[in-house]
Formats: C-alpha cells, sequence, structure tokens
C-alpha cells in the first residue's frame, strides 16, 4: 500500500471508493473501478521502452546476438523493477529460460532426387529440398501420389486421404486450404507444419509441396527463403527439434516442386485443379507410376538464445496462471533501404514488449494480490517461426495445466486514436465475455476480423498456447476514425507497405501514444477480469480449437 500511494498520490481518493468483496482477503475492482485504476498508464513509459528497444544500437534485435542480449537484460531491470520474481532456469535464480536454436540448411552438392532410376531432377527450377531439422542425412525410395490439400478435417467434410493410402509413399500435397473453411481453421489445417504432422502420422515417406497458379508466394520466392536461406527450429527438452522442418519419425523428408513441373511429372492438368479446388473433384493420380529416389544431406548450425520470464504471485488461486507473451525478437541487419539496413522493429514488436511491460506494471501496483498469478514472458525468435514461444507453451516453467489463458500482445500498430478492437480469438472462448466488459468501460467498439484472409490469430505466439489446448487472446486495432467506421483501412494497409519488415519501422511520430495508453488500459482489463473471475475461460462448444485440450 505504502509503494502504491507514493508513487500514484492522485489514486488516493480514487482508492477510498473501491468496492471489496467481503468473503476474500483480497481487494476486487468492479469493472468502472478497474478502469479508473487503469488511467495511470503513463504514455511516457510506454516510449521510454520503445526508445531503448528500438535503439539503433540494438540492430534489430536478432537471436543469438549480444545486442539482443541487451534487449533481454532491459526486459528483466524492468521486471525486477516491478517487484516480479525470475522464472527462467536454475529454480528460478534468473528471468532467462534459455533455449537452442538449430539452423538447418541443405547440401545442395550432396543432395540430389532422381526420377524412375533414370532422370536427375534440378534442384531450385523443378524441386528443392528443406533441410531435416533432426536427421543429417536421409536416402530414400518411394512413389510418388498426389493428396490434393493434404487436409484431413472430416468434421467440415475434407478428407483428401479418404481413398488415398499414403504410407510408404511420396506424397504431393497443394498450398492452402479450401476457401470454404473459416478463416483461422483454414489457417491452421494449410499451414506445412500441420500437413507434415498428418502425413507423418498416415506413414508417408516424403512430402512435396507445389503452390499453385493462386497461391500466396512462389516456387522461387520459397526457394529464396527457406531452401537457400535454411530454416530454423528450437531444441526441445527431449533432445529434438521442433520448427518448421521437424518431420516425426515416418517422413524422411519435405521439399517442394514447381507447379509447371508437376503437372508434367504427373499428367494432372489445369482443369484437373480446377474441378478439384472448386467443386472438390477427385483428383487424378500420376498416368504413369513415377518413383522418385533421393537424399538430403543438410548441416547443422546452432545459437543460443532465451525467453525473458518473470511472475507476479497471486493470492488463494496462486497456482493457476495468466500467461502474457510479447516477442522481443525482430530481423536484425538487412538489406539497405535508403541508406538503412537497421531494421528495428518499433511497431513489431517493440511497442508489443512496451505494452506487456506497463502491464506488469500495473499489476504491481494493485493495492493487494490479483486472485490467479501472472506470468510475463518477453519471447525470442517469434519471426524465426514462433520458437521461444513453442519452447515456453510446451515446456513451461510451472505446470502446464494450470495455465489458463494466454493474452498475446503482437504489433497493435498503435499509428492512430484507438476506437474500436479486433479481439482476434476472443470469439473462440469465454474471453469475449470479459472483453467486452473492459471494451464497454473504455467506450471501444468490437469489431469482427477485417482481414480473415491474413489469419492473423494463429500468426503469432498465442498459436502455441492453443495447440496445447490453452484459450488464448490476441487484441488487433479495428478500423473506426472518428468519421468512418472503416477509415483505417488505408491508412493500415498503407503503412504495412511502407514499413512492416522494413528500417523504416522506428520510432517516430508515426506513434499514437495516447493510443498506445488505451491499449495497455485495454488488455490489463482484459487480463485483470480474467484473473478474478470464479470460472476459468472455457472453449466454446463449436470452436475447432477445442479438440486441442488435454
Amino acid at each position: 500500500m505504502k509503494n502504491l500511494f507514493s508513487n500514484n498520490l492522485y489514486l488516493i481518493p480514487f482508492l477510498s471508493i473501491i468496492l471489496f468483496t467481503s468473503c476474500r482477503k483480497e481487494t476486487i475492482f468492479n469493472d468502472e473501478n478497474l478502469a479508473k485504476f487503469s488511467e495511470s498508464v503513463n504514455p511516457i513509459d510506454i516510449r521510454h521502452h520503445i526508445a531503448v528497444l528500438a535503439d539503433d544500437s540494438l540492430k534489430g534485435r536478432l537471436p543469438g546476438t549480444p545486442e539482443y542480449d541487451k534487449a533481454m537484460v532491459y526486459v528483466a531491470s524492468q521486471y525486477k523493477k516491478f517487484g516480479l520474481k525470475p522464472l527462467g532456469d536454475k529454480e528460478g535464480s534468473t528471468f532467462y529460460q534459455t533455449l537452442t536454436l538449430r539452423y538447418s540448411l541443405v547440401n545442395k552438392d550432396q543432395s540430389y532426387l532422381i526420377l524412375n532410376n533414370r532422370d536427375t531432377l534440378k534442384v531450385g527450377s523443378e524441386y528443392f529440398y528443406l533441410g531435416n531439422a533432426n536427421e543429417k542425412e536421409n536416402e530414400f525410395s518411394a512413389e510418388l501420389v498426389i493428396a490434393g490439400y493434404g487436409v484431413l478435417a472430416p468434421e467440415y467434410g475434407f478428407n483428401d486421404f479418404e481413398n488415398l493410402d499414403v504410407k510408404g509413399k511420396i506424397v504431393v500435397v497443394f498450398n492452402g486450404a479450401p476457401t470454404s473453411l473459416p478463416a483461422s481453421e483454414r489457417a491452421y489445417l494449410g499451414n506445412t507444419n500441420t500437413k507434415i504432422e498428418t502425413l507423418d502420422k498416415l506413414g508417408a515417406t516424403g512430402v512435396l509441396f507445389a503452390i499453385t497458379p493462386d497461391g500466396r508466394g512462389s516456387f522461387e520466392g520459397a526457394y529464396e527463403n527457406v531452401s537457400q536461406k535454411g530454416t530454423n527450429s528450437v531444441i526441445m527438452p527431449d533432445g529434438k527439434a521442433s520448427g518448421r522442418t521437424d518431420f516425426g519419425e515416418n517422413l524422411k523428408f519435405g521439399g517442394f516442386v514447381d507447379w509447371s513441373f508437376l503437372l508434367e511429372l504427373t499428367g494432372l492438368t489445369s482443369e484437373n485443379w480446377k474441378a478439384y479446388s472448386e467443386n472438390g473433384a477427385a483428383l487424378p493420380q500420376p498416368t504413369n507410376t513415377q518413383q522418385l529416389k533421393g537424399k538430403v544431406v543438410t548441416s547443422f548450425k546452432e545459437i543460443e538464445s532465451a525467453n525473458v520470464v518473470g511472475l507476479l504471485e497471486g493470492a488463494d488461486l496462486k497456482e493457476e496462471y495468466i500467461v502474457h507473451t510479447a516477442h522481443l525478437d525482430h530481423i536484425g541487419i538487412g538489406k539497405p533501404i535508403a541508406g538503412d539496413s537497421i531494421y528495428n522493429g518499433a511497431h513489431d514488436n517493440a511497442s508489443g514488449v512496451s505494452a506487456m511491460l506497463e502491464i506488469a506494471r500495473l499489476y504491481s501496483n494493485l493495492p493487494s494480490k490479483p486472485k490467479r498469478s501472472v506470468i510475463f514472458a518477453a519471447v525470442t525468435a517469434e519471426e524465426m517461426g514462433l520458437l521461444g514461444s513453442k519452447y515456453l507453451a510446451v515446456n513451461p516453467p510451472v505446470e502446464q495445466q494450470k495455465i489458463i489463458a494466454n493474452v498475446n500482445t503482437d504489433m497493435p500498430t498503435l499509428i492512430a486514436p484507438l476506437l474500436s478492437i479486433e479481439p482476434l480469438g476472443a470469439e473462440q472462448s469465454s474471453i469475449m465475455n470479459v472483453v467486452q466488459r473492459a471494451a464497454k468501460q473504455l467506450n471501444l467498439t468490437i469489431d469482427a476480423d477485417h482481414a480473415p484472409e491474413e489469419v492473423r490469430f494463429v500468426r503469432s505466439d498465442n498459436l502455441n498456447f492453443v495447440l496445447e489446448g490453452i484459450p488464448a487472446l490476441r487484441m488487433k486495432y479495428g478500423l473506426k476514425t472518428e468519421t468512418s467506421e472503416t477509415g483505417l483501412d488505408s491508412i493500415i494497409k498503407a503503412f504495412t507497405a511502407e514499413h512492416y519488415h522494413k528500417p523504416s519501422d522506428e520510432l517516430n511520430n508515426l506513434f499514437n501514444f495516447d493510443a498506445a495508453k488505451t491499449y495497455v488500459r485495454l488488455q490489463f482489463m482484459n487480463s485483470y477480469l480474467i484473473n478474478v473471475s470464479e470460472e476459468k475461460p472455457t472453449w466454446n462448444e463449436d470452436s475447432f480449437f477445442k479438440k486441442f485440450k488435454k
């Protein structure tokens, strides 16, 4: 209490009218007084965090660099300032949960792919391999089959394997998933990792992805980004790597095949593809049996990084936890644009870390402990494939079954007054109830996801908690302005095109720090209302993600 009053003297008159729940020791705010308490957020503090984390001296916070380590030290210093307990390695003596990141790169000189024991295929124009994150060398020989999108979702009426035996086969799957699926579900089922996991369980030997003519990206772009540059994974406690090229127990390799070459190789036609993608028509298998024999040689490089994890202990339900996440990393130094090669990542995601730190400050200033404990985690390697959060969600420093919710803050895009919100994922669970209460107090309109095709809910660190069965929330801006319900649409699109993953994402006058204050208040209120509720968040009965509940 003394610390609260000394640092927030203007709160004394307000605190005298706090409503108490008489049957508990802790102070419980009602919704109105919770909103009043959150008014103590200071935009200057938010700006300071961003200024530190997005400074040129941190060189884009690339994991494994001394500059990323400096960012970790700063976050840990703030945790300590707010009175959080270390929840990293060494039995809670440090804030750092250390982990090992593995970079995998195919050795093209030692790898090959041969068709029908006759023709050596051309890497980079006809096919290319992905590095295997767990095996340095693999040889194989198997028949080629086509499995469409490679989607196994009978609950939605899709099963590309219903009349297809893929055991021991090399399976071609198209990128993406049926457009009739709901956005987040489509993103999950269309994800390469999901397809790899499905094929591994079905006993396939290998997978070749094909980017369709209307698909996102291109064969050439994928070759440059995931073959030439390599792929990343995280070493889990069991010693196995988990990430984009973790092929499981049965799959020996993965790669891509060029669409034009695929048509030539299999006899598949553009009309076959159109009939399948638009009407669900059956796909013909290769006109002649095609046998592929090959070898994949992968080299590894490993670096150490860490999540920065702190604990604010709760009261009577302190053994239950809410986990706040925000990724601390960015992409480092890259191709110069307008003479600038430092990719500062001010919006992505120094702003998200800053918001999380100010949420921690609010929690630390509460007049008494909250009901449940709160974990704050600045996670590493999000830009490398959500790897730090993968390690944290699967291997948390507390009992996983005691984690009741994840609140994720990733690039809120604080460039205009915050008048409406899009609570991604909240519609999947009872978390929407608390979002509605918080939004009402802050006079915010709740909008549906304006860009479902971007599948933002399953493209950030909250996904790894969802896959462990934990309800999650990722809060994004809505499009409302003072004059239009969708006025921010063109502004956000222009901002993204000009600044996303570019050196110009730095601290400048594009930030709206009054909006940043509102965002912090909102996410704190969401978290607090989850925290003090009698009931833990639950998945909706019709939620696709309920299937992951453990």
